[in-house]
C-alpha cells in the first residue's frame, strides 16, 4: 500500500539494548554434565498462508474483514520467499517476506546467537490479494527440534501522510518477547532474529532487532500488537536507533556469564520491555533510568569477575564498551528538558 514518505515521529527503538542483554545470557549446564555444543545452518521456510482476516483502516485503524481464499495473489508458499499483492498498474512491486538463515558453530546450550535475517518489502496491494498470515518453519539441522510458529499479517490502507502510520506489519506473538515488524510504505526493511538451543535441543526464538543502517526502513515494536497504535510511537526518541547500532550483537562470544551477571542482565532485559510498552516519556525515562543502573553495576560484576579469572579480560572490556555506548547515547535525552508530569 502507498504513501508519501514525511518525517518520521518519536518512537521507541531499544533493541540494541535488548540485543546486548539476550546475547550475553548463556543458561549453565547440570553441574558435572558435559555442555552439548552445536554447529550447522539455519534454514526456513513459509506455509499455511491465511486467506481471510482484517485489514486496517487509514486514519482510524478500525478493522476491515476480508475474504480473499478466491482473489489472493501470491507465490513462493513452502519456500523462504513469499511474495502476495496484485500490483497491476502500480509502481511497486508486489510485497515480499524473505528469510535468510547464518550458519553456526561452537555455540552452546541456551547460548543466544544470530539465527538469520527477515527481510520485509511493504509493497503495493490491493485488499482483494492480501494474506494475512503464514506459518515459520526454522530449523538447526538433524537432532534438533525445529522452531514453528504463527506470522499475523497486518497490512495497513494508506494515508498518504505519515509514513509510520502506513507500515505494513509482521507480528509474531510467540517469540519469548512478543514482537512486530513494521515496513514503511515503498521500503523493504531488514530485521535479525536471535534465538538459542535449549532443554531438549529445541530451537527458540528469543527477540528481533533492526539490522544496521535500518532505521530509515521500518521499526521493531517489543509489545503485544494494538491496531490502535501506529507501530513504534512510543515515548522514546530517534536516539533510540543508534543504540542499536551501538550494543547489537554479542558481547563475549561463547564464554559463559557468571550467574549474578546473567541475573543483572536478565533484569535490565525485561525493564527494557516495560520501556517498549509505555507511551508516556515521564514513564519511559524513569524506567531507561533503571536500566542504565542494572548495566553500570553489571560493568562492576565484569571486572570483578575478570580479576578472578571467571571471564576474560576481553569479554570484561566487552561489557564495559557496551555500556558506555548505551550511556552516551541515553544521557542526552534523559538530561532533556523534563518530560510532562503527569
Amino acid at each position: 500500500m502507498k504513501g508519501e514518505i514525511m518525517k518520521q515521529p518519536l518512537r521507541i527503538t531499544i533493541g540494541g539494548i535488548a540485543w546486548m542483554l539476550a546475547s550475553s545470557i548463556v543458561i549453565a549446564p547440570t553441574p558435572g554434565a558435559a555442555a552439548p555444543r552445536y554447529a550447522g545452518t539455519i534454514t526456513g521456510f513459509f506455509d499455511s498462508p491465511v486467506l481471510s482476516g482484517d485489514f486496517l483502516q487509514a486514519g482510524t485503524r478500525l478493522r476491515v474483514s476480508q475474504d480473499n481464499r478466491i482473489t489472493t495473489v501470491g507465490s513462493g508458499i513452502g519456500t523462504s520467499s513469499i511474495t502476495w499483492g496484485d500490483n497491476s498498474g502500480a509502481t511497486l512491486a508486489p510485497s515480499t517476506v524473505t528469510f535468510t538463515g547464518n550458519s553456526f558453530s561452537d555455540v552452546a546450550s541456551g547460548q543466544v546467537f544470530p539465527l538469520g535475517t527477515l527481510t520485509y518489502f511493504n509493497g503495493t496491494n490491493s485488499p482483494p490479494s492480501l494474506i494475512f498470515g503464514v506459518t515459520m518453519h526454522l530449523s538447526a539441522g538433524d537432532g534438533i527440534m525445529p522452531f514453528t510458529g504463527p506470522v499475523a499479517i497486518v497490512s495497513t490502507q494508506n494515508g498518504s501522510s505519515d509514513r509510520v502510520a502506513d507500515a505494513d506489519l509482521l507480528h509474531f506473538s510467540n517469540f519469548e518477547v512478543p514482537s512486530t515488524l513494521g515496513a514503511f510504505e515503498g521500503m523493504a526493511v531488514t530485521a535479525v532474529i536471535f534465538g538459542r538451543i535449549a532443554g531438549e535441543s529445541q530451537l527458540e526464538i528469543t527477540s528481533i532487532g533492526l539490522a544496521e543502517g535500518q532505521a530509515d526502513h521500518g521499526c521493531v515494536d517489543e509489545a503485544p500488537l494494538v491496531d490502535s497504535t501506529p507501530p513504534c510511537a512510543s515515548a522514546c526518541g530517534d536516539f533510540c536507533a543508534a543504540i542499536t547500532l551501538a550494543l547489537a550483537g554479542p558481547l563475549c562470544g561463547n564464554e559463559q556469564l557468571p550467574a549474578v551477571l546473567n541475573r543483572r542482565l536478565d533484569q535490565a532485559r525485561h525493564l527494557l520491555w516495560q520501556v517498549s510498552g509505555t507511551d508516556s516519556e515521564r514513564k519511559a525515562k524513569k524506567r531507561v533510568t533503571l536500566v542504565m543502573k542494572q548495566l553500570r553495576r553489571s560493568v562492576a560484576i565484569a571486572r570483578r569477575a575478570a580479576k578472578k579469572g571467571r571471564i576474560s579480560a576481553a569479554c570484561a572490556e566487552a561489557v564495559v564498551r557496551a555500556v558506555g555506548n548505551a550511556q552516551s547515547q541515553t544521557e542526552p535525552w534523559l538530561l532533556a528538558a523534563p518530560a510532562q508530569q503527569g
